[in-house]
């Protein structure tokens, strides 16, 4: 495997689409400081996964993009493509290309591709992973990072070695089971504590079962005693029924004759009111008559007196009225003559206007022909100028660069001819050696290969079934202890139901007492259902009614009081059935809020309950209207003009009248119990469904689970046979390969030793500069030209321009002094035309009312208004008489109204005795129909059949009172029991199978766990064995590795500890002609070509497809360079090493060479030059 190519775009520099395509061999990377060269070995790291913006010279992520220049736009994303040749199936399961992609953009999302499909982060690293590339591997060794390994802690650079041992993956799989074994653990804890508590609830949950099965004979026998009892209490009720309804039915006949006589003598009275009435009725019409005449005779006399006075003023105001005519006349005339002369001056002023503007528009043309100062033409022909020598000194310095280069490049390297021969000698001897190896070497990694593809195969089926049974195992603990959540929950809600203990304190006694009280039939609360949704919106709508107990009668609500009186209890407010009457809105109100958005319904229709209970909650909840929200609940209150109660759905209210409630509500929740309650029940029955399902899966899946893992483990026990004699046969091909590259290595530096290069552009650079700069030369004699031509001919031009100046300026001035003269005129005309029209609208009004002086009638009225005045008075005296006669017909009648009312007074004298009988014999009927509903009741009930069916299933008693204290007895029997657990049978049998289960659970999560354990001890062994062997070998290829390096002296690896898990590794070195001496104590340059030994010697023990080195060869000497880049040529040339550098000796060792440049600011450019296509003769 090598690297084939890299493509950017948008990546920190390189602004465009770069490529730079990579041979086998050395290839160099060249430039000046900031141009650009590190950025490539950057762009490497981060399309394999890099996700530290420090590390890559930045502070978050999205600063690798592209961030503009001076000219340049900033980029919104980059992309980087590394593409690697993998032909010879370095990595396996891949094509014979890989083509990896990372994309970011500026919100910081990022993609990921590999050979075009989208992947994840980790896809990536997984597939780079013990491979000796990725991210953080010792295949790419930036700036500063040589002496980062020598100033590392032992610990920290143990993971060098570990990368280059290939445990990574063990170490990453180790995590995996780790956290596994936590899961199971956990899994483990949760179990357990369930067994707990299914083992404390088995033993009484039996106890509870026996004494169930007791309360169920003795229930049944209670029963069927019971009926015995109600069949004859019924049958008994009847006949007293009968015979009240015989008595009642007596005295009702002889109440209907009463009725009848009564009825007659109210009709005669009622006909003499009626006649009462209309004579009343006749008096007040008369009197009204009688008030509104005398008020028509005053106005008759008030009229007479007014029109004798007005007559002898109109003649007077007259004479005024035509005096004042004959003076407005006068001043309009003088209005009119103002405005005219101020209308002359205006035309004359606007005249005057237009003229002066076509004045100043010619002077502004004239103008416009010297609009460009001549000092400013020569200040900007100047600044030109200066421009034109800093660029002219910028060719001047490029082409002092061209020719140093020139210079430079003439060097020509000296052949090395016998040492060459000696070279390719051993070349091929160790070429036959790594040949036998590797055939060696292939055949134990084919059966390999083999067995590590079945054993994946099963692996992968394996892994799937687990996650199955994991997940499936995790649900069904989800679902225990969601079911446990939940029913605890629901025995804490029946317990708060069974003691009533979330009502007021009378309430709870009344409730708690029902049975001897009698009647009850429970508080509102807990009658009705409802949406939960509608939950908070009910609470207020109801209230404290909430808390209100609702009961069969009258009755049943005083003795209720009485208890509580009795008992000093507190206070409750009763319902009876049978005195609550529902209420409604009337149409209108009901059909307004139907369409009123927001609405959701009436309170009332929100709610289920039995429907004997209907007016109860019509009564409630009937006239209160539910919204959604306030605003709208507020514009229906309007509409109905704030007489409906409004309720919205957060809980705020809207009252009649207008008033508003509301804010944070903080009302006790557990008043409304049942609905909570019965959707609790009906969840629990649903998750207990689910668990069976589920722990039926589990036991499916752990079957198969279980003959997955016998299989994996034969073929584990063949593959490491296996991979042993693999690993063998690998340290041998790995070694002989070793000699190989040596060899290879040292051939190739001499041949790179006999090359030379020559670049024939460079001398048409130089030619092409020289000409730039004769061109500059002239263009600035031009500029220096032109600005002596301006300053000959500047004072001339400027005593023409101050003239027209001067002369716009008066223009101007006498412009603003009209215009000012021209709004003083036309505010003149305003005020003359305004007061003109005032004169006009007085001369107008004062002719109207002229003219109706004139017209006004002047026939004398008198003689008419003293005839309407006499005939008015003697309507009012007809008037008088007819009043005294209704007076006294109505005295008669109401003479003969007394006389009917004493009749009536002492027929109703008689009845009384009747109406005392009616009523007690009704009670006496009420009572005992509703003792025989109540027997009814209960009957359909409790037994569910009629009275036919139940006297078929009925004995005839004989000592009925035996038969009640037996009764009682049984009564007691199961009062004695105590509380009784139905469930209990059906729950003891269920916790046991359900326990049954568990504890088999618990022995597979141990198997697991003890598993897992042994898993993590052969990975730890596995991690152990690599690793030894591994540093074993660097430690031998670092010793030779650093006496080829330094030319002698000598080098070690050790271990800081006996654990090979956590060892960290220290680094000895004696440099030739020195003793051994700390790290610390050692110069720049001895740190970084003793890091260079030890990456080297890794890179002979690991096969590493290709290596980045960026400067890694700057603190070194020109002696140590050469050392350097000799050893590089000692590789073999299918190896591929990519070098950053500054330095001449590392270059001249290079096959290919990429010039990186800034032609344009902050944007990098490629140049490539293929050392080994050059004519070097």
């Amino acid at each position: 495997m090598y690297l084939k190519s890299i493509e950017m775009q948008g990546f920190k520099s390189f602004a465009d689409k770069t490529q730079v395509v990579f041979d086998k061999g050395v290839t160099a990377v060249v430039g000046p400081n900031g141009s650009g060269k590190s950025n490539i070995t950057e762009s490497l790291r981060w399309a394999l996964g890099e996700s530290s913006a420090k590390s890559l010279r930045g502070g978050k992520m999205p600063d690798v993009i592209f961030a503009g220049t001076e000219v340049r736009k900033a980029l919104n994303y980059a992309e980087v493509a590394v593409t690697l040749d993998n032909s010879d199936g370095f990595i396996a399961d891949a094509g014979e290309s890989i083509r990896v992609e990372r994309h970011i953009y500026r919100n910081g999302d990022n993609d990921y591709l590999i050979d075009g499909r989208k992947v994840r982060l980790r896809d990536i690293h997984d597939l780079f992973m013990d491979t000796g590339l990725g991210r953080d591997s010792f295949s790419i060794i930036s700036q500063g990072r040589v002496e980062a390994i020598f100033n590392a802690k032992p610990e920290e650079r143990r993971a060098i070695f570990e990368e280059a041992a290939g445990v990574l993956k063990y170490k990453t799989r180790k995590k995996e089971t780790e956290s596994k074994l936590n899961q199971t653990q956990g899994n483990l804890d949760r179990l357990e504590d369930i067994i707990f508590e299914l083992v404390g609830q088995v033993k009484p949950l039996e106890k509870q079962a026996a004494t169930a099965k007791r309360y169920l004979e003795l229930d049944k026998e209670r029963k069927q005693t019971q009926l015995n009892l109600l069949v004859h209490d019924i049958e008994v009720g009847k006949s007293d029924l009968a015979k009240a309804q015989k008595d009642l039915a007596e005295v009702k006949e002889k109440l209907a004759s009463y009725y009848e006589e009564r009825h007659r003598l109210e009709t005669e009275n009622q006909e003499l009111k009626h006649k009462r009435h209309q004579i009343s009725e006749q008096i007040s019409s008369d009197q009204q008559t009688l008030v509104d005449v005398t008020r028509l005779i005053s106005d008759f006399e008030r009229q007479i007196d007014l029109y004798t006075m007005e007559s002898q003023q109109r003649s007077e105001k007259k004479e005024e009225t035509e005096a004042r005519l004959s003076e407005l006349e006068s001043l309009k005339e003088e209005a009119q003559a103002s405005l005219d002369s101020v209308n002359q001056r205006q035309i004359e002023l606007t005249r005057e206007l237009e003229t002066i503007a076509q004045d100043l528009t010619t002077i502004q043309t004239e103008l416009e022909q010297f609009s460009e100062d001549p000092d400013t033409l020569i200040e900007r022909l100047r600044e030109d100028y200066v421009s034109l020598m800093q660029e002219e000194a910028k060719v001047s310095n490029s082409l002092t660069q061209v020719n140093h280069d020139m210079d430079s490049q003439s060097q020509a390297l000296e052949a090395q001819a016998e040492e060459y021969k000696q070279a390719q000698a051993d070349l091929l001897s160790a070429q036959e050696v790594a040949s036998e190896a590797q055939k060696a070497y292939q055949a134990a990694q084919a059966s390999l290969q083999g067995l590590l593809a079945s054993y994946k195969e099963k692996a992968q089926s394996y892994q799937a079934i687990d996650k199955d049974y994991q997940e499936a195992q995790k649900k069904m603990f989800d679902l225990m202890d969601y079911l446990k959540s939940k029913d605890a929950r629901r025995q804490s809600l029946e317990s708060i139901q069974k003691n009533h203990s979330h009502f007021y304190a009378g309430v709870k006694a009344v409730l708690q007492n029902a049975q001897s009280i009698q009647g009850i039939i429970g508080a509102v609360s807990e009658h009705l259902t409802f949406d939960t949704d509608y939950q908070t919106a009910l609470e207020i709508a109801l209230g404290a009614s909430g808390q209100n107990i609702i009961v069969e009668d009258e009755a049943a609500a005083k003795r209720s009081i009485d208890y509580l009186k009795r008992n000093r209890q507190g206070r409750a407010t009763f319902l009876p059935l049978t005195t609550i009457k529902p209420r409604q809105l009337n149409g209108q109100f009901a059909q307004s809020l139907a369409s009123a958005p927001g609405f959701i319904g009436m309170a009332s229709d929100l709610v289920t309950y039995e429907e004997r209970l209907s007016n109860i909650f019509q009564n409630l909840l009937g006239v209160t209207a539910i919204f959604d929200t306030i605003d709208n609940a507020n514009k229906a209150a309007r509409a109905v003009r704030f007489q409906v109660r409004m309720v919205t759905l957060d809980g705020s209210e809207i009252r009649p009248g207008g008033a508003f409630a509301g804010g944070a509500n903080k009302q006790n929740n557990n008043l409304f119990i049942k609905p909570e309650l019965d959707a609790l029940t009906a969840e629990i029955s649903q998750i207990k469904a689910q668990l069976g399902d589920s722990e039926a899966k589990v036991e499916d899946l752990k079957t198969k689970r279980k003959g997955l893992q016998k299989d994996l483990e034969n073929l584990k026990s063949e593959g490491e046979n296996a991979r042993l004699e693999e690993q063998k046969l690998d340290l041998e091909h790995q070694q002989a390969v070793t000699e190989v590259e040596k060899s290879q290595a040292l051939v190739d530096s001499f041949k790179q030793a006999a090359q030379g290069s020559e670049d024939p552009n460079l001398k048409d650079k130089a030619v092409r500069l020289k000409a730039e700069l004769t061109q500059m030369q002239s263009k600035r004699e031009a500029i220096n030209d032109r600005i002596e031509a301006i300053k000959e001919d500047k004072d001339a031009l400027g005593q023409q321009k101050q003239g027209l100046l001067d002369k716009q300026s008066e223009l101007q001035l006498r412009e603003r002094d009209l215009q000012a003269e021209l709004r003083f005129s036309k505010t003149e005309t305003n005020r003359l035309q305004a007061d003109l029209s005032e004169l006009m609208r007085e001369s107008e009004s004062l002719l109207a009312l002229l003219n109706n002086q004139v017209d006004q009638n002047q026939s004398d009225r008198l003689p008419h208004l003293q005839a309407q005045r006499d005939e008015a008075i003697q309507r009012k005296d007809d008037l008088e008489q007819s009043l005294v006669r209704a007076k006294i017909q109505v005295q008669d009648y109401e003479g003969q109204l007394e006389d009917l009312e004493e009749r009536l007074a002492k027929a109703g004298n008689r009845n009384e005795d009747l109406i005392r009988q009616q009523t007690r014999l009704e009670e006496g009927e009420r009572q005992i129909s509703q003792s025989l509903r109540k027997f009814a009741t209960q009957l359909a009930e409790d037994y569910q059949m009629t009275l036919e069916v139940a006297k078929g299933q009925t004995q005839v008693l004989v000592n009925v009172e035996q038969v009640r204290q037996n009764l009682q007895g049984l009564e007691r029997s199961i009062k004695a029991l105590g509380p009784v657990n139905l469930d209990a049978i059906d729950q003891f049998e269920e916790v046991k199978q359900r326990l049954d289960f568990l504890n088999g659970q618990k022995d597979d999560l141990l198997e697991a766990k003890s598993l897992l354990l042994s898993t993590i001890n052969d990975m730890d062994e596995e991690v152990k064995s690599r690793f030894k062997a591994t540093f074993e070998a660097i430690r031998e290829s670092f010793k030779q590795t650093f006496t080829q390096m330094f030319g002698g002296g000598s080098a070690d690896l050790i271990l800081t500890s006996d654990n090979l898990l956590e060892a960290g590794v220290e680094i000895s070195v004696q440099p030739p002609g020195k003793k051994i001496q700390s790290l610390n104590l050692m110069s720049g340059g001895e740190k970084a070509l003793s890091a260079l030994a030890l990456l080297f010697a890794i890179i002979r023990v690991k096969t590493i497809p290709f290596v980045i080195l960026d400067e890694v060869e700057a603190a070194l000497d020109e002696a140590n360079v050469k050392r350097f880049g000799d050893y590089l040529n000692r590789f073999d040339k299918s190896s591929q090493f990519i070098v950053v550098t500054h330095r001449k000796g590392t270059m001249s060792a290079a096959d290919s060479i990429y010039g990186v440049t800034m032609q344009e600011s902050g944007v990098s450019k490629i140049v490539s030059v293929k050392l080994k296509d050059l004519d070097l003769d």
